[in-house]
């Protein structure tokens, strides 16, 4: 059955309205993962790069580069355990997903999110949690990782972290970031949206809209994104040509989906 089709209001019709909203969240939930000809599409855009390694995400700084993803060959453990996580009576609200966000350095960061995320003092009891503690500590791990890849590769010594519970559509409608460089990985749930540059005018046009050229980032895919820059009339970075997208809509699937976001703190910003 298509995920848009509309339910009978007969109640001796024979769709199963709970079995199906059931199966649809479970799918929802899957780990996807690129085929080889996802792989091949992708390396055909000259200004969206996959790289095999996070170092190479540098390549976002190349002028025509709007999106450059590094494919992880092995995903973690832990988004593993995410995507298998039952809710209690249908209602993800009911999991204790790891959330988080404060400004830290690669050199303080894994020490802030121990303090946090695996506190033995928390309130919250641990047997509710979504992950245990090995699976914590490889989710604090992989943040580190990538905050002291983003701080490198941003030349900033401070950098946001937002490990960020969804269960709403997000940023739902087209459009670019209004910050120079962000990363997002999505642990959970179904993965951040984009259309290829050469579409991207045309869709922001109809931001309201789904796209047929829209395509997904997958659980393997760790995103930097270029955005146009900051707002100032003065900056050099405004005008440039950020990547389009979007988050994936959820609202009415009643999910939850954790992501990763990564940014060069900005003055004025409220934390």
């Amino acid at each position: 059955m298509a995920p848009n089709a509309t339910f009978c209001d007969d109640p001796h019709c024979d769709i199963d309205h709970h079995h199906y909203d059931a199966t649809r969240r479970k799918q929802l939930l899957q780990i996807s993962l690129p085929t080889p000809s996802d792989n091949k599409f992708h390396s055909s855009i000259d200004q969206v790069v996959f790289v095999k390694d996070p170092s190479a995400l540098h390549q976002i700084h190349n002028n025509n580069v709007q999106l450059a993803v590094w494919r992880r060959p092995q995903l973690p453990e832990f988004c593993k355990v995410l995507s298998e996580i039952q809710a209690v009576d249908d209602d993800d609200s009911t999991i204790l997903l790891p959330s988080f966000e404060g400004v830290v350095t690669p050199d303080c960061c894994e020490q802030i999110l121990r303090q946090y995320l695996c506190c033995k003092y928390n309130l919250r009891s641990k047997r509710h949690n979504a992950l245990n503690d090995q699976c914590m500590d490889e989710l604090v791990c992989d943040i580190t990782r990538l905050v002291e890849t983003f701080s490198e590769i941003s030349d900033s010594e401070l950098v946001n972290v937002k490990l960020e519970v969804l269960g709403d559509d997000g940023c739902q409608y087209w459009h670019q970031d209004s910050v120079p460089l962000r990363l997002v990985t999505t642990y959970r749930g179904p993965c951040t949206e984009f259309v290829p540059p050469q579409f991207g005018q045309m869709t922001l046009k109809q931001r309201q809209d789904d796209s047929v050229h829209a395509t997904s980032l997958f659980h393997s895919d760790v995103a930097l994104f270029q955005g146009q820059g900051e707002t100032d009339e003065e900056s050099p970075l405004l005008g440039r040509q950020g990547i389009v997208h979007r988050s994936p809509r959820i609202m009415e699937d009643g999910i939850l989906r954790l992501v990763l976001v990564l940014d060069i703190p900005q003055e004025g910003w409220h934390y």
